[in-house]
């Protein structure tokens, strides 16, 4: 059984990964939880694992500080796999240049984390192989075998390309390629048209793959339907400039030739073969990140991003952009930008999280206009309408360019009506204010009900029924007080309490206002003249 040790500095999380998988039928026993980067190291030395389940965000030390400070020992017995809330690559990219097994997400799947442990239990299987480089065709076969047990394409034709192209590994350094289509140039649907597209495509793979294997500057180490996965291998001394001397030709001559833009990612350099797998990963990563940068060369490591926004200034600027479409403040469109914004950055490298995170963040402010009455459509239709365009979107331009779009004809729609919402939202602050007048109620509680701001709750609720909501309230409690100071033999607190008032004072004055004396002087008139 080979011991495993999860840490994460949430209990829940803890616990949660221990029961997410069968690792017995893994071969795996959990020997061991920790709750923080400190705890971590004292635990690795006292049992050794094989491998480590880690966040990497912790309080101490980080996941990560963990691995770069272990004994070289430890990091050599033991494998390791991050995950993390923060989708942030420069975390996945260091986690990879440490060597650890793989990098998932938050919240982590079954399967995600099931194939995590497989891999690194493969590799453990694997660790006692000599890594020298007479012997390197082993690792090799083992790489080879490792990335395509995650997809459904042969590997057995590729790598005999690559044993027969006797590659000299002699003084060079390996780096990650993968080379596409632009996103455009992909959904042709004419039959015709699709099928030459096809098969020039195909070509147009084969001819690279055939260059790098010629030329002797790489071997293929995945081909996809629409990408081929390169290890360029590149004398030492032109690693500065190894694009420009052996990609850039290549690209340029298959684009003329065929008339196809290329896109091409760029991943981690190195000069150990151990690092391949993270060369490969990391150049599928930059080649995906033409979603978000919309440039036809992107090296991974010149990929920089500040990261300052979070997922609470996500919730914050979505309340403000409803209350900027129900409150006509003209910023909607700006607030529509402003969280296009924050998802690009909070979901960068991640298409698919980006474009889910799109539809949750419409489909919210829709439904909450939906359930104040502000859109009459079918909401639903609607987000279904919206969804296929959202997927249909090669950038993450052409996708906010959707979504402004979106907005602005759901706000004219909205504001084209004669017919206001505010009375319907005035009548179910009304309605709170008779169902809650004996509890505190300020103007906070009813214009959150309103989903406006203070300001624009106090202008419509006076625009809407002629009043101030501090005269409406009060002469509801005065009603209230007048039924009970008629019918009941309560105190004159006691009814001021029930209907608000915690103050006898001020309960006593605001019915002087109402009926021109006192309670108590009021019930003495009004039994008089019985």
């Amino acid at each position: 059984m080979y011991k495993v040790i999860i840490a994460d500095d949430e209990v829940v999380i803890r616990n949660g990964l221990v029961h997410l998988i069968d690792w017995e039928q893994l071969g795996c026993q959990v020997v061991a939880m920790a709750k923080d980067g400190n705890q971590l190291m004292e635990l690795i030395a006292e049992h050794q694992p094989d491998l480590v389940i880690s966040d990497i965000q912790m309080p101490g030390m980080t996941g990560l500080e963990v691995l770069r400070d272990l004994p070289e020992e430890d990091k050599e017995r033991t494998k390791f796999v991050f995950f993390s809330g923060y989708e942030r690559f420069s975390y996945a990219r260091e986690a990879l240049a440490l060597g650890s097994v793989d990098y998932l997400l938050k919240p982590v799947s079954p399967s995600e984390l099931e194939a995590a442990v497989r891999k690194a239990t493969n590799q453990l299987e694997k660790s006692t192989a000599t890594v020298v480089l007479p012997k390197d065709e082993d690792r090799l076969r083992e790489l080879f075998h490792s990335i395509h047990q995650e997809t459904l394409y042969d590997k057995s034709e590729l790598y005999d390309l690559f044993a027969e192209s006797k590659l000299d590994l002699e003084q060079k350094f390996f780096v990650g390629i993968c080379i596409g289509l632009l996103p455009q140039a992909k959904g042709l649907d004419e039959v015709g048209v699709g099928a030459r597209w096809n098969l020039q495509k195909f070509v147009l793979f084969n001819q690279l793959m055939d260059l790098f294997i010629k030329e002797r500057t790489g071997f293929v180490l995945q081909r996809e339907e629409d990408k081929i996965h390169i290890i360029g291998v590149f004398p030492k001394e032109d690693k500065d400039n190894f694009y420009e001397k052996y990609v850039h030709i290549k690209r340029m001559e298959m684009e003329a030739k065929y008339g196809m833009k290329l896109q091409i990612g760029i991943g981690m350099r190195t000069e150990d073969i151990k690092g391949l797998k993270n060369a490969y990963k990391t150049a599928k990563f930059a080649h995906d990140l033409y979603f978000f940068e919309e440039k036809s060369v992107i090296d991974i490591e010149e990929v920089q991003k500040d990261y300052t926004l979070s997922f609470g200034d996500y919730q914050r600027a979505q309340e403000e952009l409803f209350r900027s479409i129900v409150e006509k403040d003209g910023y909607v469109m700006r607030n529509v930008d402003c969280i296009m914004e924050i998802i690009r950055q909070i979901h960068y490298g991640n298409v698919y999280a980006a474009k889910a995170r799109v539809m949750h963040f419409t489909g919210d402010v829709g439904m909450k206009l939906h359930d104040y009455k502000y859109l009459e459509q079918d909401f639903y239709s609607m987000q279904d309408e919206l969804q296929e365009q959202v997927e249909a979107q090669v950038t993450f331009r052409d996708m906010k360019a959707c979504i402004i779009s979106h907005y602005e004809k759901l706000t004219a729609e909205l504001y084209r009506k004669e017919t206001s919402r505010d009375n319907m939202v005035i009548e179910k602050v009304k309605r709170y204010m008779q169902e809650n007048y004996g509890e505190e109620i300020s103007v906070k509680t009813l214009s959150d009900i309103a989903c406006v701001s203070e300001n624009y709750f106090s202008a419509m609720f006076k625009r809407e029924t002629g009043e101030n909501y501090k005269a409406y309230l009060t002469n509801i409690r005065m009603e209230k007080a007048h039924a009970l100071l008629m019918n009941t033999e309560m105190k004159i607190y006691e009814i001021g309490e029930q209907v608000g008032y915690n103050n006898a004072r001020r309960f006593v004055d605001n019915f002087k206002q109402v009926y021109g004396m006192s309670p108590a002087d009021y019930k003495k008139s009004r039994q008089g003249q019985e």
